[in-house]
This record gives structure tokens, C-alpha cells and sequence, in this order.
């Protein structure tokens, strides 16, 4: 089924221990849940050699590796994504230039319903205005389109960004958490992961020593292991499905240089499919088998939020003024923090209320 996009990887050593990762892939079964494509074949290949030696942790997970996309422009990698997202199966995507993110949000573009997308970086790869020349153009500024695109940016540092990038994101109701907040509390980022379609990683978000293969010499940036926190995250939420990372340019670098960033990649894709393994099923397509919780407040009468008995995850629902289809029972993902704010405080995070404005 997909040949016609890929080229096949190389089988894993043989000589692998028996709990590692590289002897559970399962080349010949029919249901995937998850599937590892390169798109950068040489550093999908750099990236396997170590994620093949790490343990599978994964339970009955089933985990192909489907090779490496045969042409690297972005057309071409569209009808495989949408193909993969069709059949229900999470892309793994292992990148290096993040121009390819763009295939892997425009793979959702057909789906007649809002799409977040969320991106963690340094810088936020959007211009001032609609100039087509960054990763990020062709979702905030799309055109001609009934649902749209919506951005949660993680990671930004301050003095890499233009202003005049914050005052357009604000304008179109985009969203975005700075590093140093990002930091202070990444409990509370989870919320904001967990409402995500899809999401991309440029590695240049990771501070510079655990991932030195990369454009740039910026120092600042979340640990990998705060990186890893957030990958987990996103393979632990129902609704994500579809993962990817950029920003690993081997050149110039040295052979050590290289070999710490492919085994920083392979963290982050195993903590990503460790939070797929231990997903809850518990994504509210309706609000079946969820606690009700209601809580008055002066601008909006009754609010009600609701939590998951079986992960003790929360939602709050968007008191829509119209009982119609998809808006009757938006839920937006949020944090027991946000349920006892509301109830204690009378107050709704600024997340909260632009999420209200935004489908209400």
C-alpha cells in the first residue's frame, strides 16, 4: 500500500537483545498503530541505529518501520500522510529540514473541522505578514478554506522572535507559551498538548548541548528530558495523531556531535510510543462515561467541566449560545488547576477564554 511512496529501511542488526525495540518491530502485520518513516533518509537512518537498541516497553503496541519517503518535497508527502491518518495509523515522522512540517499539517487540510497544530521550537517560523516564506505561513494564513488551521507554539525564547510576529499571532487569535513560562510549570502544558491534531519538534528547542547537530548556536532550551516530557505527552493524548521531528543538519558536525543528537531523536520517538502505549481511550466524543462538575460563575451562569474516571484527565465544555453538530459538545482539554480556579477564584485562564471566543 505504500510503495509508491517509500523506499524500505534496513533490517535490524541481528545480534539485538531479545527486550529491545528493534526485535518487537513487526514487518509483516496488517494492523499498525504507530509507523516510523524517514524523510531524511540518512538521518531516519543515523536516528534507528539507536532507537533499535533501546527497550520495548510498549505492551502489545504494534510498531512498523515503513522506510523512508522516496522524493522529499512536500506535495509528494501529503497523499501518503493522508493515506496513514485514513487508516488510522500515528506517522512517526524523522525529519531534518522542517520544511516537510508543512506536508504534515496540510495531510489534515481536507477535514471539514478546525485543526490544532502544535509546534515547539526556539524561534516561531511565522512571518509578520502572508509572505509564504516560513514553515508556518501556509496554516495561519490560508485562504479559501471553511475551517481553518489553529496554532499552539511552545518553547519561543523572547529575544528570537520578532514583535511584530506576537502582534500578528495575536490578531489572529494564535497562541503561544514562551520558554521561561513553558518551564515554570510543565504540568500545565499538558492541557494544551492533549487538544493537539498533530504536532512537530524542531530539536532546536532543546538546549544546545544535548542536541548539538543542529542550524544555529543558540545555548537555551528545554532539557531533553523536559523535551521528553512533552513527547510523551503528545503520544499519550487520544485525539494526536500524527508526530514529527526536524531541525537535524548533520553537516559540519562532528562524528560525536551527530551521534548525541540521532540518540536525542531516538528518546523523544521512544517517549513519544511510550505515551501511545499507555493512551486511556478516553477522548470525549461525547460526554458518555465522564464526572460532571458545574460551577456558577457571574459571566457565564453555569459552567460545566467534566473529568475522566479512568485517567482523572479534565475538560471544560464551551458554553456555545447554538446546539448544532460538532459545537454542542465542544469539550477543550484542561487541568484540574483550571476546575479549581473557576470554582474557588471566579477566574478563567486567558487559554480558557480565547478557546470560548474561538468556538463559541
Amino acid at each position: 500500500m505504500h510503495d509508491l511512496w517509500l523506499t524500505p529501511p534496513d533490517k535490524p542488526e541481528k545480534d539485538l537483545p531479545a527486550y529491545s525495540l528493534g526485535k518487537h518491530l513487526r514487518p509483516r502485520s496488517r494492523k499498525i498503530s504507530a509507523a516510523i518513516i524517514g524523510l531524511d533518509a540518512a538521518i531516519a537512518q543515523k536516528t534507528r541505529e539507536h532507537l533499535y537498541t533501546m527497550s520495548w516497553d510498549f505492551g502489545k503496541l504494534s510498531v512498523r518501520d515503513l522506510g523512508d519517503l522516496r522524493k522529499t518535497n512536500v506535495e509528494f508527502g501529503i497523499p501518503l500522510l493522508r493515506e496513514l491518518h485514513s487508516s488510522g495509523i500515528i506517522p512517526v515522522l524523522l525529519g531534518g529540514s522542517d520544511h516537510l512540517f508543512r506536508a504534515q499539517y496540510l495531510a489534515f487540510g481536507e477535514l471539514n473541522r478546525q485543526i490544532n497544530l502544535l509546534h515547539i521550537d526556539r524561534r516561531i517560523a511565522l512571518s509578520p505578514a502572508a509572505a509564504q516564506k516560513e514553515v508556518l505561513d501556509t496554516a495561519v494564513y490560508r485562504q479559501g478554506t471553511k475551517k481553518s488551521f489553529h496554532l499552539f507554539h511552545l518553547g519561543a525564547q523572547q529575544h528570537l522572535v520578532d514583535p511584530a510576529i506576537r502582534t500578528q499571532m495575536a490578531a489572529t487569535s494564535q497562541e503561544y507559551v514562551r520558554l521561561g513560562a513553558a518551564k515554570a510549570a510543565p504540568e500545565e502544558l499538558e492541557p494544551l498538548i492533549r487538544d493537539a491534531d498533530l504536532a512537530g519538534m524542531n530539536i532546536g528547542a532543546i538546549n544546545h548541548l544535548e542536541a548539538p547537530a543542529r542550524s544555529g548556536f543558540t545555548p537555551s532550551g528545554f532539557t531533553l528530558h523536559e523535551a521528553s516530557q512533552l513527547a510523551y505527552y503528545a503520544g499519550n493524548s487520544d485525539k494526536l495523531s500524527s508526530f514529527g521531528l526536524y531541525g537535524f543538519n548533520p553537516e559540519g558536525k562532528s562524528d560525536t556531535e551527530v551521534e548525541l543528537t540521532a540518540s536525542a531523536y531516538a528518546q523523544l520517538v521512544w517517549y513519544f510510543l511510550h505515551g501511545i502505549a499507555r493512551r486511556q481511550g478516553d477522548f470525549p466524543v461525547s460526554t458518555r462515561g465522564l464526572m460532571e462538575y458545574v460551577v456558577d460563575l457571574p459571566e457565564y451562569h453555569r459552567l460545566t467541566f467534566w473529568r475522566s474516571p479512568k485517567s482523572n484527565r479534565w475538560w471544560v465544555q464551551v458554553p456555545a449560545k447554538k446546539y448544532r453538530g460538532e459545537e454542542r459538545h465542544r469539550l477543550i482539554a484542561c487541568s484540574y488547576g483550571d476546575y479549581q480556579k473557576a470554582t474557588n477564584d471566579h477566574f478563567l485562564s486567558d487559554r480558557l477564554l480565547m478557546a470560548f471566543r474561538r468556538h463559541g
